[in-house]
């Protein structure tokens, strides 16, 4: 034993321990894992510091694997082998652990990665590598057209993909050749991108929601912002303010709150103009939480068109914008539309130019601004409305920095 260790570690003689006492130490580490493994060299070398750490690696490797089988040579695999192997991949995670952990004790000189390379070569792991997945050449079945009309529309093409085992740009190139769309379709618009198409303000197109004349997806108060306002100093002031004016709380469905901008130095009086024959949802909704906070119903709308109170779901429906298109045309003027948005909305929106004229009068101030139309003296760009003075400052600032 001491010749071989003194072959192995080129003549050193220990001093502290003996060759049997670092074999046994070494052994101990390996059985406790990884970390076993490096307190037993670092506890030699802290009493043998001459010794080289890799050659005591090398012993430790050679213990776990006492001249058996050869490293590269492939291991022997008898019938009742396989038939354990098998048993135990039938029988779930459980039965694969048992099965590597009976065929490690009947062949010691087998290491873990044999046995599960040895699975998968006879197909007991049916894996399909990432890359050959995402470059699958195999054919389209009925199944694969089905599944991919059903989601085309509904779910991205990253989506799909995963779901069909196959690449994106298959995905988008088989859809082409079936004359669909990847193209997610959601029910609605965002009001930032309503307002650039119909020119409005972000501010009209929250009005026209307060109004009623719009709707979101889902109306509720989020609870974020209901906490802001209670917490805020200008709440009681509100409530002081709606205590006082009593006549304030009148039935919701019973009138049709103006514009907070036109009410702001009159009386708060219900108005004679009704938008809708019926009260929309969410006013329904908003007059149970004013009632809840005790402000009057014109306060809590003037809340929700500064934003200081958030929906849920701000997402504007699209069968409220078909009704405003019908019913209240004239709030959209067709001056500043573009020809795409024009044909858009008379063709999927029955878009009636001249509907609802009383109600567009009440929007006026609101659109007056988008009547002037400027350039801009660095770029010489078009600009209308009030969007001019913000083009100005971020167009300046750019041809500063450059």
């Amino acid at each position: 034993m001491a010749n071989r260790w003194e072959q192995a570690t080129d003549g050193y003689l220990l001093r502290f321990f003996s060759p049997e006492q670092v074999d046994e130490i070494l052994r101990d580490g390996s059985r406790r894992g990884r970390q076993g493994s490096h307190s037993a060299i670092e506890r030699i070398l802290k009493h043998e510091p001459d010794l080289q750490r890799s050659e005591l690696w090398r012993r430790l490797r050679w213990l776990k694997n006492p001249g058996g089988r050869q490293r590269g040579s492939p291991a022997t695999w008898t019938s009742e082998d396989e038939q354990i192997l098998r048993r135990g991949y039938q029988d779930g995670w459980q039965g694969k652990r048992y099965a590597v952990r009976q065929l490690l004790k009947s062949h010691p000189d087998w290491r873990p990665h044999v046995i599960w390379q040895h699975a998968r070569r006879i197909g007991l792991v049916q894996t399909v590598p990432k890359r050959g997945r995402e470059r699958s050449r195999a054919r389209w079945t009925e199944e694969d057209h089905r599944v991919l009309i059903d989601l085309a529309g509904y779910k991205s093409a990253a989506v799909i993909a995963k779901i069909l085992h196959r690449s994106e740009a298959a995905i988008r190139y088989h859809l082409a050749t079936l004359g669909k769309s990847s193209r997610v379709h959601v029910e609605g618009y965002a009001r930032s991108e309503l307002a650039r198409e119909l020119h409005l303000s972000t501010n009209a197109i929250q009005r026209l929601i307060v109004e009623g004349l719009l709707e979101v997806r889902d109306p509720r108060i989020t609870r974020e912002s209901l906490d802001r306002l209670r917490e805020s100093p200008q709440f009681s002031e509100l409530q002081m303010t709606t205590r006082n004016k009593p006549a304030a709380f009148t039935e919701w469905s019973d009138r049709h709150t103006t514009l907070p901008a036109q009410n702001a130095a009159g009386p708060e009086v219900p108005s004679t103009l009704n938008a809708s024959p019926r009260v929309s949802r969410g006013k329904r909704v908003w007059a149970e939480v004013a009632a809840s906070l005790g402000l009057s119903a014109r306060r809590f709308e003037g809340l929700l068109v500064r934003g200081v109170l958030k929906f849920y779901d701000a997402t504007i429906t699209e069968k409220s914008l078909r009704n405003l298109c019908r019913r209240y045309g004239s709030v959209i003027e067709r001056g500043f539309l573009s020809r795409e948005t024009r044909e858009w909305l008379t063709t999927s929106m029955d878009w009636v130019p001249t509907a609802g004229d009383n109600i567009s009068r009440r929007f006026t101030h609101l659109r007056k601004h988008a009547t002037v139309v400027r350039s801009c003296t660095k770029c010489g760009r078009p600009v209308r409305g009030n969007a001019f003075f913000r083009h100005s400052r971020v167009c300046r600032e750019n041809h500063a920095n450059t």
